[in-house]
């Protein structure tokens, strides 16, 4: 499996002060979502048929913040996090294109559960993760990818709403950690079990470059 994981990548005053932000009562604006990570397919058909509703143990509600999106949409926050988006960006020494940072809040719901599998987008791209502080809440990776020689769009989509899954590696979030991943590989989120509330910020990258390649040309 092609995947990185960069331990202490702040500086540790940069960190807490990015953390103070995200988590402190300092007016910094979080945005309710009903279903943070999974999909609502009310109304969506795959010709005639129904997509299956997602289990319950598979929906959570939360809170997010988009700093960046593609269509030039911007947050007036993003600047805060500059130096984050240079150091992930100086890991592989290509040039590389950020086009969506979304923080992430979720709150401990009492189910131990994944939330539902998913890509961030249906196009060739690359994922990151930065987490912001220890907590329980483990980001699950499956073995399935999202195969964009499949067919459609929607086909894509009807297999991945359908499909069976199994688990490659639980990723535990850890103050500092950023990790890195195929973006075609399917993923999902935790709920937070032993502490009140779990946040993370989620790359979405482009590149012309083998960016596997290029980090561990850049790491020797």
């Amino acid at each position: 499996m092609e995947f990185i994981r960069e331990r202490n990548l702040l500086p540790k005053k940069y960190l807490f002060r990015l953390f103070d932000l995200v988590s402190g009562m300092n007016g910094f604006p979080w945005y309710f979502l009903s279903e943070d990570v999974a999909i609502d397919t009310t109304g969506f058909k795959f010709g005639s048929q129904e997509l299956l509703e997602i289990p319950d143990r598979q929906k959570s509600c939360g809170f997010t913040h988009l700093l960046l999106d593609q269509g030039g949409i911007e947050s007036p926050y993003l600047p805060y996090f500059y130096g984050l988006v240079d150091t992930v960006e100086s890991m592989f020494n290509v040039p590389v294109k950020i086009f969506r940072l979304r923080l992430a809040l979720q709150l401990n719901n009492g189910i131990d559960h994944h939330n539902a599998p998913h890509t961030d987008s249906e196009e060739d791209h690359y994922a990151g993760l930065f987490y912001f502080h220890d907590s329980s809440g483990e980001t699950v990776f499956f073995d399935q990818f999202d195969d964009p020689a499949y067919g459609t769009i929607e086909d894509r989509w009807m297999r991945g709403r359908t499909q069976d899954y199994t688990i490659g590696h639980r990723e535990k979030p850890e103050a500092n950690k950023f990790v890195f991943f195929n973006g075609h590989q399917y993923h999902s989120s935790s709920n937070p079990t032993t502490n009140p509330w779990r946040v993370v910020l989620n790359f979405n990258i482009k590149s012309d470059y083998d960016l596997f390649a290029a980090y561990e040309s850049n790491s020797k």
